[in-house]
């Protein structure tokens, strides 16, 4: 019985699948422009109720841009190996709780001073952009891994 060639066992080359990698960089690309927009409504020092930009309240969302920049590169170049998929969870966790967060201390800052809570531009920018993160992370996660081999068996 003769030895199975090699090449029997590896599969098809990686072909990236451009919806995802366009829906990640342009999850990155409105995250970074929510940023310098107007976001929330915070309580100064001297008690006034001011609106924050993204700089000064959410300049977290400048990291979550760069990360998923960083995966659409990644998944440009290979198939999503298993620390990708990890790093997918994290961020459909981590981002809409943070956004989470921001709204709900948003609206207690506000009903403790009685005054109307305010959600800017910036701040519904980078909500769309998460639900885009969740949907393209969706697709990204069921590409196929690099690392299953594609078994072909013979019968003689």
């Amino acid at each position: 019985m003769p030895l199975t060639p090699l090449s029997d066992f590896k599969g098809p080359p990686y072909r990236p699948k451009i919806p995802v990698i366009a829906g990640l960089a342009l999850v990155a690309l409105l995250d970074a422009t929510s940023v310098p927009l107007k976001w929330v409504g915070v309580i100064t020092p001297s008690g006034g109720y001011v609106i924050a930009s993204g700089i000064q309240q959410a300049s977290w969302m400048l990291v979550v841009a760069v990360v998923v920049a960083g995966l659409a590169i990644r998944l440009a170049i290979a198939a999503p190996a298993t620390w990708v998929r990890c790093l997918f969870v994290a961020l459909d966790f981590f981002v809409p709780l943070g956004m989470y967060l921001e709204y709900i201390d948003n609206l207690g800052r506000a009903e403790s001073y009685t005054t109307t809570p305010y959600l800017g531009p910036g701040y519904y920018l980078a909500l769309g952009a998460t639900a885009l993160l969740i949907g393209s992370t969706v697709l990204g996660w069921r590409e196929r891994d690099e690392w299953i081999p594609k078994i072909q068996r013979r019968v003689d």
